[in-house]
């Protein structure tokens, strides 16, 4: 492995572990803690691509009574711009309460830039909601982002259905199909297209092995296929985006902890 791969991923491991540790220790307090390395072969985020390749994206988070403090990354692997750095750090705080037997959700995300060019890839903050409803196996979600920031009043949101079941002991298996749709300037500032649109429907499943010790490993696949036409088009010819197509697959698997 090269050298400089090397460093960087010792880097994550040592800012990680550091991380974890704290976190750990506040453990003993009623918090809870995770550490995540999840490793995709690109980055896809709303149903575009922000990698030609593939991707080490860690995070770790901390919790107490429904409050979520989270720190996630994207490290590029692939020999493409910003390789052997981070270029996206994105920090997230959220709070879940159970409301009539409703999930509700309501969040702030941070989305900064290492390494990246400050003018065509500023820092911008979201507020966001979930809610979700549960049906046994099943549940009902939907979720929307309002960038309140750099691009003020870009608006997102998906909605869909998610499957899971524990199909053995340490073994549960996961499906979600979700529709994804968004404003004219969310789509004027990341593809760009100049109108709204229900831009894409994704398909997701994963499988997740639980060992001892809050260890656990998740393989995943994800799909994305963009529905309309004209958004299409715009994805096929955009400079924006690390790949123009319209339809995009990923394979992933995630080594994770939790405490």
């Amino acid at each position: 492995m090269n050298t400089k791969i090397k460093k960087g991923l010792v880097g994550v491991g040592l800012l990680a572990g550091l991380m974890v540790g704290g976190f750990a220790q506040a453990a003993d307090s009623g918090w809870s803690s995770g550490f995540e390395l999840d490793l995709n072969s690109k980055y896809i985020w709303r149903s575009l691509a922000w990698s030609e390749g593939t991707v080490l994206q860690p995070s770790v988070w901390v919790a107490s009574s429904g409050l979520l403090f989270s720190v996630w990354s994207n490290f590029v692997l692939n020999n493409e711009p910003n390789r052997r750095q981070f270029n996206e750090i994105d920090f997230r705080i959220s709070y879940e309460m159970e409301i009539g037997g409703f999930s509700i959700v309501p969040a702030f995300n941070y989305y900064a830039y290492p390494n990246q060019d400050k003018i065509e890839n500023p820092t911008t903050g979201e507020l966001e909601i979930q809610v979700a409803y549960g049906m046994g196996d099943f549940t009902l979600e939907t979720s929307h982002f309002l960038d309140i920031r750099e691009n003020k009043g870009g608006y997102v949101g998906e909605v869909g259905l998610e499957f899971e079941k524990d199909a053995a002991e340490g073994l549960t298996i996961a499906a979600a199909a979700r529709l994804v749709f968004a404003n004219s300037k969310f789509n004027a500032f990341y593809v760009p297209y100049e109108k709204g649109a229900l831009n894409a429907l994704v398909l997701e499943a994963g499988l997740t092995f639980t060992f001892a010790n809050g260890f656990y490993l998740r393989p995943h696949l994800e799909w994305n296929n963009m529905l309309d036409k004209n958004l299409r088009a715009a994805v096929e010819v955009s400079d924006w985006i690390s790949i123009q197509k319209p339809n995009l697959f990923n394979i992933g698997v995630a080594l994770g902890f939790e405490f």
